[in-house]
């Protein structure tokens, strides 16, 4: 009997160690993660490049932000504010800073990033265990917030049609866009509870 109770409360630390911890963290802890997230997305906003069929560039910022939402949950649109803020008195977007920063033609897409961990972090704060289908599905549901936010943003900047905006501000970003939630999906699926995985 005490053999059984010994498997099953390492079973239930492993079930539920990503959602204890955030559960438990203190607030700096999780400020101090946020934060963290908020430098990666920094960084990964200096990686872009650009192509000649769409003024929004390619960057890795995405990929920071579903994982920032699935890792600190509610804290990951604290970490995405910190981010927007810090970013436009940094010029990390573009060079610019301030208000203008945040009105370009890539603020759908901030604003969206904001939206996207919102989505994961609460739906992540919510639930213990997680299969590799439904972590996939969140994070493409997080893609998909920043993908048509941007798009929107496009169409009202430029006074195109939305169907114009989605062709030039998010069809482009479709087959990279898969690749990095393939990537985040991973990272968090190694992040979840090993019983978990076997339930699909």
């Amino acid at each position: 009997m005490s053999a059984l109770l010994a498997f099953e409360n390492r079973r239930d630390f492993h079930v539920n160690r990503l959602f204890e911890w955030r559960q438990n963290a203190r607030f700096v802890d999780m400020l101090a993660l946020s934060l963290l997230f908020m430098a990666l997305a920094g960084l990964a906003a200096q990686l872009r490049f650009h192509l000649p069929f769409t003024p929004v560039p390619f960057t890795g910022q995405v990929l920071v932000v579903l994982l920032a939402g699935f890792v600190l949950g509610r804290f990951g649109v604290v970490s995405m504010g910190l981010y927007l803020v810090m970013g436009s008195c940094l010029g990390w977007f573009s060079g610019a800073v301030g208000l203008a920063a945040l009105s370009g033609v890539t603020a759908g897409y901030l604003f969206g990033f904001l939206v996207a961990a919102a989505l994961i972090g609460e739906m992540a704060q919510r639930r213990r265990e997680w299969s590799m289908a439904r972590i996939v599905a969140v994070m493409a549901l997080g893609d998909a917030a920043i993908l048509l936010l941007g798009s929107w943003w496009l169409s009202a900047l430029l006074g195109i049609g939305m169907a114009e905006a989605l062709l030039i501000g998010a069809v482009p970003f479709l087959a990279v866009d898969a690749l990095k939630i393939a990537v985040a999906s991973s990272i968090a699926y190694g992040l979840t509870p090993r019983p978990a995985r076997a339930q699909g």
